[in-house]
């Protein structure tokens, strides 16, 4: 881990000749590619983010035809300026993807593209890679195509305040708000309708439903966090990853089912000990139903029980790491096999391989003989194994930045008695527990001698040891 991260640490610093690639490519003006583009810059594209000076690589449009909807999604086009071999390409392929939290933050493209003329920021003039999907009015995929074009993003769209303005009604924080989205009231509107077809859809087969609820620290003067919320994800950041997931899933088939090389994500379901313990805890018995719908089934049990939030979390820290594969491989957030990941090619290699075989293709389209796909479906066989690297780093650097800031929370946190949830009795005798702060803590074998739990209860424990070099919290249950 700590070989990792040190070389992650050196990828801070792009190669002279990468950087000189990159503000050459910054120059590149979108109006000299009109003329070979499909021109969107008339139509309303909405991105979308947790705050106004984030960037998008992604953004959408939806607008309602005389047979349902035509869903436009949009992502910035980084392979127009990366090309195939170039300094800019081998040295992202190096880096595999960006990794930003507290404890790692390394872009896998410079700032200028990244940030600057991939961003698909408001009222600038953008190139894009454009999914258009025509979609029934149940929701049932009619027809899936792809266009490079040029877009300008009418807003940018923040998860919060796009909740806030639906529920409110004429405060002072609402009609600051007005102007800015009422013009967008009736395309958000059928996103929510839509997406909500798209969720029914999928929980139909078997997907989870898996809401994230994610801590608020408040920090001291120092920037130490002292004490915490649990706070569930907006409404509309759920809304936009449900289309997202139809999304994937719509280009995955297709480019199955036309022989495009591409490389397919997969998540599959708990582990039989993690299914085990909820099933206990919600008083479930273990059927004989498909594994892969065991999940779901325990997430739909558990909604409306006061330990909701906590369940949603252990299955979302208990599922494993997202894999890659060329052959299709089951994600079991969509119930699907043919799923790809394609919203982040400034941000994750995968998806800029997948955006180039789609090029590829519409560039053909006039004459499929024309393809020769044999080079892309080799350079995308030698990426699998980078991006299961990639993304092992990626899910391992987090969990270890969450449970860093849960750790450096009880070190200095005013109170020394904190709520968690026993787990189990391992075989040594001592006890792991889920502390609600988000970090794993042991009751040694001598404290939890005599110490009966239930499952599904929370209780209380008393702080005893901190050793954050091995991430090691030592509790007892506390005297009642």
């Amino acid at each position: 881990m700590k070989n990792n991260i040190e070389e992650q640490l050196i990828l801070s610093v792009f190669p002279k000749t990468v950087k000189e690639q990159a503000a050459v490519a910054a120059r590149l003006k979108p109006s000299s590619y009109l003329a070979k583009r499909l021109d969107l810059r008339g139509k309303t594209v909405l991105s979308f983010g947790d705050s106004p000076n984030g960037y998008s690589e992604c953004a959408l449009s939806l607008y309602r035809t005389a047979y349902g909807w035509q869903l436009g999604v949009h992502i910035a086009d980084v392979a127009e300026y990366v090309c195939e071999g170039s300094p800019l390409d081998i040295e992202a392929r190096r880096r595999r993807a960006s990794v930003h939290n507290g404890f790692v933050n390394v872009d896998m493209l410079p700032e200028a593209i990244a940030r600057e003329i991939c961003n698909l920021a408001p009222s600038d003039d953008k190139l894009a890679l454009s999914v258009l999907l025509d979609i029934a009015p149940n929701g049932a995929l009619i027809s899936v195509k792809f266009e490079e074009s040029v877009l300008r993003v009418a807003e940018r769209c923040i998860y919060n305040e796009i909740d806030q303005f639906g529920l409110a009604q004429d405060t002072s924080s609402v009609l600051m708000l007005r102007d800015k989205y009422q013009p967008y009231v009736p395309i958000l509107a059928d996103m929510y309708e839509l997406a909500a077809l798209f969720c029914s859809a999928r929980l139909k087969r078997g997907a989870i439903d898996c809401p994230v609820f994610r801590r608020k620290f408040e920090r001291d003067a120092n920037g130490n966090p002292i004490s915490f919320t649990l706070e569930s994800e907006p409404d509309a950041r759920a809304m936009v990853r449900e289309i997202g997931y139809f999304a994937a899933e719509a280009i995955g088939k297709y480019m199955y089912e036309n022989g495009l090389p591409c490389i397919f994500v997969g998540q599959s379901s708990l582990n039989n000990k993690a299914t085990e313990y909820l099933c206990s805890l919600l008083n479930i018995e273990k059927c004989d139903c498909d594994e892969k719908c065991l999940t779901s089934e325990i997430l739909k049990q558990a909604k409306g029980t006061h330990y909701y939030e906590f369940v949603c979390e252990a299955v979302q820290l208990g599922m494993p790491r997202a894999e890659f594969s060329t052959a299709p491989i089951y994600n079991s957030h969509c119930a699907s096999d043919k799923v790809v990941s394609f919203v982040r090619p400034a941000t994750r290699y995968t998806d800029l391989l997948t955006q180039r075989a789609l090029k590829i293709s519409i560039a053909a389209s006039g004459n499929p003989k024309n393809i020769n796909l044999n080079r892309q479906r080799t350079i995308i066989n030698d990426a699998v194994k980078e991006a299961n690297n990639a993304e092992e780093f990626v899910y391992t650097t987090n969990h270890r930045f969450f449970s860093l800031t849960a750790i450096n929370y009880l070190e200095h946190s005013s109170q020394k008695i904190f709520e968690g949830f026993p787990l189990f009795r391992k075989e040594d005798g001592s006890i792991p527990v889920y502390l609600c702060c988000g970090t794993l803590a042991y009751i040694n074998e001598n404290d939890a001698k005599g110490y009966e739990f239930e499952f599904g209860t929370s209780a209380q424990f008393e702080l005893i040891s901190i050793d954050p070099e091995n991430d090691k919290v030592i509790v007892k249950p506390a005297v009642k």
